[in-house]
């Protein structure tokens, strides 16, 4: 006879996806990587961040230095009173970290990394089509 394990719930599935590295702003090109990886890990575990604040308060664990503390200083203002917009739709975090910690010009920038582009021999084309997506 089959033994089967009818009185237990079938466990969800838990992916073994890598965590985001930190982010602390010192090199704000890291910034789109953080998010990239952060999307990645949300998409392996749906279940546990089926909403935009366990995104966001996963993402602030995963922040240090200056923007950690800009956003403990934020998060201080719920104290008062004040509940910050972006604290509860991931896509208003998302821009509030480009906002305060990404690049100043990311069109200034990529205008220039275009303007010095160049294939040195065995580069391969998809590289740069990577680089610039």
């Amino acid at each position: 006879m089959e033994n089967l394990n009818r009185g237990s719930a079938p466990k969800p599935h838990q992916s073994k996806a890598h965590i985001p590295d930190t982010f602390d702003s010192s090199n704000p090109y890291k910034l789109n990587h953080f998010l990239f990886q952060c999307r990645l890990f949300f998409y392996a575990n749906p279940l546990q961040f089926s909403t935009n604040e366990e995104k966001i308060n996963f993402a602030i664990t995963y922040l240090s230095s200056v923007t950690q503390d800009w956003f403990k200083v934020a998060l201080q203002q719920e104290d008062l009173g004040y509940t910050p917009t972006w604290l509860s739709t991931w896509h208003l975090f998302v821009d509030e970290l480009q906002v305060h910690f990404g690049l100043s010009n990311p069109v200034g920038d990529a205008a220039n990394l275009i303007d010095n582009l160049h294939m040195k021999p065995g580069d391969k084309i998809a590289m740069y089509n990577v680089e610039f997506i």
